[in-house]
């Protein structure tokens, strides 16, 4: 399975082998210029087990599963203008579709990190994919605020900038994890943590 410890070796390796074509350049790839993610035997070796210490640095930029509260302070107004819109192929029954999380970047004058935070959580009913999805957004956001790829308070830039990062890659990336040996069923990724919280938007 995919845990947030084990998936952050991958993404945090991916993004680094991959930078110049996925972060500089967003856009189609051809499948076999890309390097691809490790395997799980070769994640294996990288997993650190330490004692009241938390695995891997991703800790201090990335919180998943924040409450309404937290990541929404302004209330509805902002957590509409999170909410990321999938392609108008997807509308169904004429009603725009969303992706099942929203992302916030936070800059470093916000946070007081050098790298800024990413603030990721999830809708009911998410699947499977789309946590790999929203990691993987994430961990794009997180590149381009790190490597400055934008200006560092062009949150909202960033933010799109990664997402259509990811509509662009996550096809090849999800090939390329069954292709080294990930079993994708499922049930195989398991990112939140139990105090994770899930949002749910009531029809009226």
């Amino acid at each position: 399975t995919l845990d947030r410890h084990r998936l952050h070796i991958v993404l945090d390796s991916y993004m680094q082998a991959n930078f110049d074509q996925i972060i500089r350049q967003s856009g189609t790839h051809k499948h076999d210029s890309l390097k691809a993610p490790l395997t799980p035997t070769e994640v294996a070796e990288r997993e650190s087990f330490l004692p009241l210490m938390p695995p891997d640095q991703s800790v201090r930029w990335l919180s998943v599963g924040a409450s309404l509260v937290d990541i929404c302070p302004s209330g509805v107004d902002e957590l509409e203008s999170l909410m990321i819109q999938e392609e108008r192929e997807a509308e169904v029954n004429g009603v725009d579709q969303y992706e099942k999380y929203i992302l916030k970047v936070l800059t470093s004058s916000t946070t007081g990190s050098d790298d800024g935070a990413i603030q990721l959580t999830f809708f009911e009913g998410a699947s499977d994919d789309d946590l790999l999805k929203g990691m993987f957004h994430a961990y794009a956001a997180h590149e381009c605020m790190r490597n400055e790829v934008f200006r560092e308070d062009d949150t909202t830039t960033i933010a799109k900038h990664s997402y259509d990062i990811t509509k662009s890659q996550m096809p090849q990336f999800m090939n390329h994890l069954e292709e080294r040996g990930w079993q994708m069923e499922t049930g195989f990724v398991n990112v939140e943590c139990g105090s994770s919280c899930r949002l749910k938007i009531q029809e009226v």
